[in-house]
């Protein structure tokens, strides 16, 4: 019987490495946030990270984001996440990351350099552009709120 069950979870790992399926893949289509700021909200998709699983445990959230070198708009974390487990990854407009480093997170409008430190923690599931065009409206400093998304309440 022993031998029957080891197979059995034995073959069962090899299909879900056959098929290119991560173990925690429920967790990952689970990890969705929404980000609502000046009347609009947006869903971003989380990436299946350490930093990512971190920041999604700290929700809901309410932060104070202000414009970085007029390509970044950022806000401070009051915990650090957990440190990156790759290596550097190239930045896209409209990534949402942590800057390790500096401990804050924050979300590109603009294309940055690769730079060693930084996490990418998820991206907009949809909309991206008109994502990136209202956070680069905001002159302000402004309060954006973040939720699980969809909402568990």
């Amino acid at each position: 019987m022993r031998k029957y069950t080891f197979l059995c979870l034995l073959f069962a790992l090899l299909t879900q490495c056959a098929l290119g399926k991560d173990l925690r893949g429920e967790l990952e289509e689970q990890m969705q946030i929404q980000m609502q700021f000046q009347g609009k909200s947006f869903v971003l998709t989380l990436e299946n990270n350490a930093a990512a699983r971190d920041f999604y445990a700290l929700l809901p959230l309410r932060l104070s984001f202000s414009d970085y070198v007029g390509k970044e708009k950022i806000a401070k974390l009051d915990k650090s996440l957990s440190p990156q487990e790759r290596g550097e990854y190239d930045p896209q407009s409209g990534d949402f990351f942590y800057f390790a480093p500096w401990g804050n997170v924050g979300i590109f409008y603009a294309k940055q350099p690769p730079y060693k430190g930084l996490v990418k923690l998820g991206a907009p599931k949809a909309e991206k552009e008109s994502f990136i065009t209202h956070l680069k409206a905001q002159k302000q400093d402004f309060i954006l709120t973040i939720e699980k998304y969809p909402s568990r309440e």
